[in-house]
């Protein structure tokens, strides 16, 4: 199959044939757009086309040679395609992690309730023995954050940043909440910052609700941990451990020398202020350009300092 129309036609044509025993090649050519010749071709692939295992009763049934010598296509078996399908064990237990997943974030959907109730009757037992470990944060949390989005309104944030006292506030403006290695993010616009952040719901304390509707800020920028143009590998101290566990991550590794981070890097600025923030705690960087950002702007703001000052 070299393009994207054989396959669309391919997929028309199996009810077609199933329909029409014995439509003539150039009739079908007709119907479809194409010649006679191209019909002939994607009968050769729809022969080997039908249910997982390849054995003669999985596939459809398609009389090549009498489509080539009389001009007529019969095409039979193509009610395998009716036969109920079997989950395989890895299948079934990620569409089992998938579905808890949803019902624990996005909250009590009657169409993922449903289905996980009745994947975990299919499986019985062995359902069991998955566990979703997940850092979702508290339910009543996620509860205010969805009717937000829901209703366009803001909210009053309370949270805890690792490597600073006491808890911080914001006033934001929720747009999603989403799961990234197990924990779960609010991306929300920050009306301090004027610009897209993301909150850990498990380093959240509280959530208010407010009347204040969201402004228009078009969506928050789609997969900007899982899609980010750069990646950063910084090779800390152990005391900055905190940052492995309060930042989306794509790679973390103990080693000799000390604990390397790899952090999907999304914006520069946010890289640089990163590593003007670890100071010290960082043994190497991986991207010398951000790395050369972070040691100008640090001398930038060392230079506004009287020289008495710095010793």
């Amino acid at each position: 199959m070299r393009s994207e129309a054989q396959v669309a036609r391919l997929l028309r044509l199996v009810p077609y044939l199933t329909a029409h025993q014995g439509v003539t090649v150039t009739e079908t050519a007709s119907v479809f757009g194409t010649t006679p010749r191209q019909i002939l071709k994607d009968l050769e692939v729809l022969q080997f086309c039908g249910l997982p295992g390849g054995l003669y009763d999985d596939l459809f049934d398609v009389d090549i040679e009498g489509a080539r010598e009389d001009g007529h296509i019969f095409f039979r078996n193509a009610d395998v395609l009716a036969r109920p399908l079997r989950l395989r064990p890895a299948e079934a237990a990620g569409l089992l992690a998938a579905l808890r997943v949803v019902v624990e974030v996005a909250g009590e959907s009657a169409a993922a309730r449903s289905a996980l109730d009745k994947l975990e009757a299919a499986v019985g037992r062995e359902g069991d023995r998955l566990t979703v470990a997940l850092a979702a944060g508290d339910a009543g949390h996620r509860a205010v954050l969805r009717a937000a989005v829901a209703a366009g309104t803001a909210v009053v944030l309370r949270y805890r940043t690792p490597g600073r006292p006491g808890v911080s506030e914001a006033v934001v403006e929720p747009a999603r909440l989403h799961v990234v290695d197990g924990y779960t993010y609010l991306d929300a616009w920050s009306r301090v910052r004027g610009a897209w952040r993301s909150f850990r719901l498990d380093r959240v304390e509280a959530v208010e609700a407010t009347t204040e509707p969201a402004g228009e800020h078009g969506d928050p920028p789609a997969g900007w941990f899982e899609d980010a143009p750069v990646h950063l590998t910084l090779l800390l101290d152990p005391s900055a451990r905190w940052v492995s566990e309060y930042y989306p991550t794509t790679a973390v590794a103990e080693r000799p020398e000390g604990l390397s981070v790899t952090f999907p890097v999304a914006s520069t600025d946010w890289a640089t202020s990163l590593l003007l923030r670890l100071g010290g705690r960082v043994r190497a960087v991986s991207d010398p350009a951000i790395e050369a950002a972070a040691r100008s702007r640090a001398a930038a703001a060392l230079a506004h300092y009287p020289e008495d000052l710095l010793g």
